[in-house]
């Protein structure tokens, strides 16, 4: 196939990438920067989110694209100042804007868009279990551009395009995104509840991310939200206890939750509240989880890491 994704220097992104890298495909990146690749299968492609309205990228666009992988946003990971929030919220919209109007012009129209997304969707609930047909109101900064990214991804629609709107749980990694950050305190001893411990974590490894973003692309009875989470999410004061344990280390100081709220401001709900989120849609479409408890998980994890500091 031949595959476009915009943010694919990030995260998952580049992941992405590798992945589709060793089936073969044609990868092209959007991307601020001009680069030469040195892979024959990956083809960089300059934009300028910061200037919409300079389409002159369009012109170095491949005469065919089968699938668009729509992941670029500024970071969730920085703090949440009012012109952070902005940006957030702004990069999102923009660049989803950008890639309607090119597929509005293009003389092939895609066959999926999978957007980005987050479970962040869902209201805060230490009680409730939420699905993909549970719908809500905006209700907070994280809902507002979640409802309105995806709102933006629908649109593709109205053009004969299957839109996946990939709600991400907590991503697990050895190397990135929020599992190192998370670890450091059990390595130095300090690890154990934040907050009241009684928050869900629905999180997923990064492998199961990796291979539902490729199932939903290729499976056309799916389309609309499908969450990217394992099916067994746990509570936070259970996923230290499982954290810990990988790691051989003590899980028993709590960090209390206005610590947490005077460090990371409005930024502090992503570790302090939580959601219980199931993937029914990819669990009804038999989708296969390599890793569907954390136990599997983080021994998978840091069991490489390992395997990575022997070799090296």
């Amino acid at each position: 196939m031949n595959v476009l994704i915009t943010g694919g220097s990030g995260f998952v992104g580049s992941r992405l990438t590798d992945v589709l890298k060793q089936e073969q495909d044609h990868v092209y990146i959007l991307s601020r920067s001009a680069q030469e690749s040195d892979h024959p299968f990956v083809h960089y492609i300059k934009y300028d989110p910061d200037h919409p309205e300079d389409e002159s990228w369009m012109e170095d666009m491949p005469l065919k694209v089968d699938a668009i992988y729509n992941l670029a946003g500024a970071s969730l990971e920085e703090k949440w100042t009012d012109e952070h929030k902005e940006e957030i919220f702004s990069s999102r919209m923009t660049v989803t804007r950008m890639l309607r109007r090119w597929v509005e012009q293009a003389d092939i129209t895609p066959k999926v868009l999978v957007n980005a997304s987050a479970i962040g969707y869902y209201p805060v609930s230490k009680s409730v279990r939420y699905r993909e047909a549970d719908t809500f109101a905006p209700h907070d900064f994280l809902s507002r551009t979640v409802v309105a990214w995806e709102g933006e991804a629908k649109k593709f629609e109205d053009l004969g395009v299957r839109v996946v709107c990939a709600r991400f749980g907590l991503i697990l990694d050895a190397k990135e995104g929020a599992l190192p950050k998370m670890s450091i305190p059990y390595r130095l001893g300090a690890g154990g509840p934040l907050g009241s411990g009684e928050q869900w974590y629905s999180w997923i490894h990064i492998d199961d991310l990796l291979n539902a973003l490729l199932y939903v692309a290729v499976h056309s009875e799916i389309s609309g939200p499908v969450n990217l989470t394992a099916p067994m999410p746990l509570r936070q004061k259970q996923f230290s206890k499982y954290l810990s344990s990988a790691l051989g280390r003590p899980d028993f100081v709590k960090t209390p939750a206005f610590l947490i709220e005077k460090i990371l401001g409005e930024q502090s709900l992503l570790i302090l509240k939580g959601q219980y989120v199931l993937p029914e849609v990819l669990m009804e479409n038999d989708f296969k989880f390599l890793f569907p408890t954390l136990e599997i998980a983080l021994e998978n994890i840091f069991d490489l890491e390992d395997k990575k500091k022997t070799v090296s």
